[in-house]
């Protein structure tokens, strides 16, 4: 019984992971761009999720180089190439610092999927999160926009 809890919750964690890889900015959630040890990491899933209509909420923190930064926005903007306008929102506030990005992806087995890109100055918070009700409204009010 301990053996198949265990195995289930490797085929969860590999799904999830499979659902970021197909990005572009996947490698980033992989510490490829930017290392795990220079990132703050939240992964949320259950019950303290189901107020929000979600079943998995992974987002990322960090203050990147210029370099990094630059390689996070290409493959962001990539991302966004691949998606009706309508999909994606962008906002811009030079006097605030702030570049932000909320992206619909496309839904797998009938979750909706969203992905946030928020940099103010020189710290970024990307997330991603998957549910029934994961929506632009959603992502607005958990990302305190």
């Amino acid at each position: 019984m301990k053996r198949l809890v265990i195995l289930l919750a490797f085929t969860a964690c590999q799904l999830f992971a499979m659902a970021q890889k197909e990005l572009h900015i996947g490698p980033l959630f992989e510490g490829k761009i930017v290392p795990h040890d220079q990132m703050v990491e939240t992964r949320v899933r259950g019950r303290s999720l189901s107020k929000y209509g979600l079943t998995y909420f992974h987002s990322l923190r960090f203050e990147p180089s210029t370099k990094e930064e630059k390689a996070i926005k290409k493959l962001l903007k990539e991302d966004m190439a691949e998606r009706a306008s309508q999909n994606y929102r962008c906002y811009t506030d030079d006097d605030k610092g702030l570049y932000q990005v909320f992206m619909q992806l496309p839904a797998v087995n009938g979750k909706n999927r969203m992905l946030c890109y928020k940099q103010r100055y020189d710290s970024v918070l990307v997330i991603y999160m998957e549910g029934p009700e994961a929506s632009f409204n959603t992502l607005e009010k958990m990302s305190n926009k």
